[in-house]
């Protein structure tokens, strides 16, 4: 036995609907035939045949009439009606041919009733034997068994072969089905990831640049704070030199004016101008060191320097940073460690720069430097056992000009560069500088010398010049407000220029400036209209408020859901209808049937689940009584129909209180928006929180004003009083950088 799925079964009941409309049309027109070519001739034998024919119309006539409305019951009364009209035949007319007439049942009965392939002929071939058998009728029963047998059989094979297409044909497209919605949702899966990665690439492209212009403003800044320190270091030295050496002649050498008895507290006024004349010019040296190495004039003069040596002379120079303090410095040095290629003077002074930190804020205990040899290195560290360093500060120690300390009551001297001179010098020479600390413990700061030929270690890339990348070719970007694509569309098309980005709600502005950094944001408002400018954008982007036609503002003036422009798209109109709660039905009112067609199919498209009801009324009259008969959950408008517009139809809904809260949805090839700003007048008017110069205001005047175009009366000018045009554009050029032209 076949097995029919749900699929199969809806196409086998379409095929047998279609089959049994045309059988009983055949069979209507066939009686009708017959009963034409008998009525001229009311004497001839096949007169008799006029009653049979006559029921074989009516049992037709009557399949046909409940066919669409009650397909089963049709296709019962089809089967059914004929198989009557064959027994009545036999039983009426002696004529031997009449039961062959049942060679037909057992294809009718099989292609539209179930198991009718073999009740009717078998009816058929019974009523035929009982009435040979009792000698009414002289019928060749083995012809006719013969020929009904064979014809269940044909019937059988025939509908199993059908059966067997039906479920190929069905599998087929359930198949085609399944890889095109796979194809489908896979195409949808890589335009999202290429507009992902459109988006992405634009956005890098965008960040790359802003880091190159940001790089090179950071490198001039560089350059000129360098160049600065340079040349204001050098300015000092010349009289910070003679009031050194004339402090330090009177201190040291107050002999060379004579014999003469100097004041104690002259001689300690001396020795503290003396004093901070040193401090000053050390200072002095700092900034000159640093600023030498910025610019790229240092240079290193390496040569080979035993290490264990190095150590000891820098322990012997810094032994005075601790005489007559509670403070003990200890030297622990490997005995294997390597003689490096190194700047001795430079490497000297990061020593010396980290033992005299370490002296200062080391009030007692010890102060250690140590070195051993590590992985492919030399580790130098000094320990102290001082206050420690808050892990908060770690992170800027080594940055120019930084002090743990900024109170106005700090203890210890120090302008911030001698770390950030030592991590100069140790990079020079591809080490590394690091600081460990433990507040209430104490701190270590460590750096290391490669060892060459045992391990190349990663270095910065260290250049003169910073590399020129070329600017990215990218557009400067535009933010157009509105809820309407198409005024973007109209931007994009205009000035092709910039690069446009719709933003369709205004509440995303503030996220969407931050994201894309535009060069301006273009706000389209009704000309009676402003808004005010968000006060989370930054104050350097100018806010444009502009009125270019737009739908939403037909939506907005007619008090509907929507305003979609002709062509629409699937995705403009699935879009515009979920903005409606509980969609079950929908109403469209159109006078193009074709375009009612399509908007079905868009709909029939987007409803992935089916639980839209779809109908369609072709002029205004018939849609209010659609609505009337049952309420829409919306409706699909158009705005232009012969017998009623679509504004007389949003009266006559407004008027009515079953349908006046009913969402509506224009649909509309004309441009009322066009119309609205034609009567309104448009405005421009320029936001710019952060101010305009006055160079940039005279800018955005020329810029205006030989864009702009008066239109004169004519009248008016023949008049003698002189008055100022209604249509004369007005300019409003404020000094807060607000900018405001009406029309």
């Amino acid at each position: 036995m076949l097995q029919v799925t749900c699929g199969e079964q809806s196409n086998l009941q379409g095929v047998r609907h279609q089959l049994t409309q045309h059988l009983a049309m055949t069979l209507v027109g066939m009686s009708l035939i017959l009963i034409l070519l008998t009525w001229p001739y009311p004497s001839t034998p096949l007169t008799t045949m006029v009653p049979w024919a006559l029921w074989l119309a009516l049992a037709g006539g009557g399949t046909w009439a409940v066919v669409n409305r009650w397909p089963t019951l049709a296709r019962h009364l089809l089967l059914w009606g004929c198989t009557a009209g064959i027994l009545g035949g036999m039983w009426w007319f002696p004529a031997p041919w009449v039961p062959f007439l049942g060679l037909i049942l057992p294809f009718v009965g099989a292609m539209i009733v179930p198991g009718g392939a073999m009740i009717a002929p078998s009816a058929v071939a019974l009523l035929a034997t009982w009435l040979t058998v009792r000698g009414v009728r002289p019928y060749p029963l083995p012809e006719l068994w013969t020929g009904l047998v064979l014809g269940a059989a044909l019937s059988w094979q025939t509908m199993r072969t059908l059966y067997t297409a039906l479920e190929w044909a069905w599998t087929m497209q359930q198949r085609a089905d399944q890889l095109l919605g796979l194809a489908r949702d896979r195409q949808a899966e890589l335009s999202r990831a290429l507009k992902s990665l459109d988006l992405a690439n634009s956005l890098l492209r965008r960040t790359q640049h802003e880091l190159i212009t940001a790089r090179k403003q950071a490198e001039e800044a560089r350059r000129m704070k360098e160049q600065f320190a340079a040349n204001i270091s050098h300015e000092l030295r010349t009289p910070l030199s003679l009031i050194l050496g004339f402090s330090e002649i009177m201190y040291l050498s107050s002999e060379v004016y004579g014999d003469m008895e100097w004041p104690p507290t002259l001689r300690q006024d001396v020795y503290q101008i003396y004093r901070s004349s040193r401090h000053l010019l050390e200072m002095i040296d700092d900034v000159l060191d640093l600023s030498r190495f910025e610019i790229a004039e240092f240079t290193l003069d390496k040569e080979p320097t035993p290490l264990s040596q190095l150590l000891w002379e820098v322990t012997e120079i810094a032994q005075g940073l601790f005489r007559g303090r509670p403070v003990q410095l200890e030297l622990y040095i490997a005995p294997d460690l390597p003689t490096l290629t190194i700047d001795r003077t430079r490497i000297r002074q990061v020593l010396l720069n980290l033992l005299n930190n370490a002296a200062r804020f080391t009030e007692q205990g010890h102060v250690r430097l140590q070195a051993r040899r590590g992985e492919g290195e030399v580790i130098i560290s000094v320990s102290d056992t001082g206050p420690g360093i808050p892990p908060e500060e770690v992170p800027h120690l080594f940055e120019e000009f930084y002090q743990v300390d900024r109170s106005l009551q700090r203890r210890h001297n120090g302008a911030g560069l001698g770390l950030a001179i030592s991590k100069h010098f140790v990079e020079a020479h591809e080490g590394r500088i690091w600081v460990e600390s433990q507040v209430g413990v104490g701190s270590t700061f460590t750096f290391t010398l490669p060892i060459p030929g045992e391990k190349v270690l990663p270095s910065p890339i260290r250049m003169g010049e910073p590399l020129e990348m070329p600017a990215p070719k990218t557009k400067p970007l535009l933010l157009v407000v509105d809820k309407d694509p198409a005024v973007a569309t109209l931007i994009r098309r205009h000035i092709p220029e910039y690069e446009v980005v719709h933003i369709p709600d205004a509440a995303q502005v503030t996220d969407a400036v931050k994201w894309w950094h535009p060069h301006a944001v273009l706000w389209n408002v009704l000309p009676d209209k402003q808004i005010l400018p968000n006060e989370g954008l930054p104050a350097s982007v100018p806010i444009i408020e502009c009125s270019l036609p737009s739908q939403a503002w037909v939506a907005e003036g007619l008090v509907v859901a929507e305003c979609l422009a002709k062509p629409i798209t699937i995705e403009g109109l699935w879009g515009a209808i979920r903005q409606v709660d509980n969609i079950h039905d929908v109403l469209i009112i159109d006078d193009d049937r074709d375009f009612c067609q399509m908007v079905r199919r868009m709909l029939r498209a987007a409803d992935k689940e089916g639980t839209i009801k779809i109908r369609s009324a072709y002029h205004a009259t018939a849609g209010l009584s659609a609505m009337r008969e049952r309420r829409p959950d919306v409706v699909l408008l158009d705005l232009i129909m012969p017998d009623m517009d679509g504004f007389q139809v949003l009266e006559e809904m407004r008027a009515d209180p079953i349908l006046s809260e009913v969402p509506v949805i224009l649909l509309t090839a004309s441009s009322y928006a066009e119309d609205i700003l034609a009567q309104r007048g448009g405005h421009l008017t320029i936001h710019w929180p952060a101010g305009a110069s006055p160079a940039e205001t005279l800018q955005c005047l020329r810029a205006v004003i030989g864009t702009l175009k008066s239109h004169y009366d004519k009248q008016a000018e023949a008049t003698e009083e002189i008055q100022a045009p209604q249509n004369m554009p007005l300019i409003n050029a404020g000094g807060n950088g607000a900018y405001t032209m009406s029309s």
